[in-house]
């Protein structure tokens, strides 16, 4: 049977980070952390939001084959082009979330985005573990 648990856990951590990260920029935005002409705060926070949208579409582009796996049935060429995709991409912009974010009034969100990645990682090895070993 297909272990779901990491699937699961990426899912809770995505949305969770997302919004610890939305209150650390409003806190920081609060507290005069950036500079006081500095207009807004909408571009980080809608950024962030279109990230967890982007993450959880990419995610889903994964169903197909999540779903031959899961129900033991025989994978094709469509579906595993698109989870590649998927994977390639998530990762991407998951790494490149970390790598914005490490500022030092940033770090806590670097952070979050990194255990976010961090479980998806752990969710894809274990997704393709199954993969590879129903080819074999």
């Amino acid at each position: 049977m297909f272990n779901k648990h990491f699937r699961t856990l990426y899912l809770t951590t995505l949305p969770i980070s997302s919004a610890a990260s939305c209150y650390i920029v409003i806190l920081n935005y609060k507290n005069s952390i950036y500079p006081t002409m500095q207009d807004t705060i909408a571009i980080p926070l809608v950024s962030m939001i279109g990230l967890l949208a982007t993450l959880l579409l990419l995610s889903t582009i994964q169903n197909p084959l999540y779903k031959q796996l899961y129900h033991q049935k025989t994978t094709n060429i469509a579906s595993t082009a698109l989870a590649l995709f998927s994977t390639t991409a998530s990762s991407a912009l998951l790494i490149g979330s970390i790598n914005y974010w490490l500022t030092p009034n940033h770090l806590g969100i670097s952070a979050l985005y990194f255990i976010t990645f961090a479980t998806y990682v752990i969710h894809q090895l274990n997704f393709y573990k199954k993969f590879a070993s129903r080819r074999k």
